[in-house]
């Protein structure tokens, strides 16, 4: 195995972390209100952008 950067390390964990974050958001708008999930959609990519 090929010896990687902490720095690597911490942004790949970074990216998992916020693809699940929003697959869980998105799930738990879906059960809740299926309407509400653009508007959720929107207000994160204007938050995170």
């Amino acid at each position: 195995m090929p010896q990687l950067s902490p720095l690597y390390w911490m942004i790949s964990s970074l990216m998992v972390l916020f693809l699940l974050m929003s697959m869980m958001v998105v799930f738990f708008m879906n059960s809740v209100d299926s309407s509400s999930v653009e508007s959720c959609n929107v207000c994160l990519m204007n938050w995170y952008w």
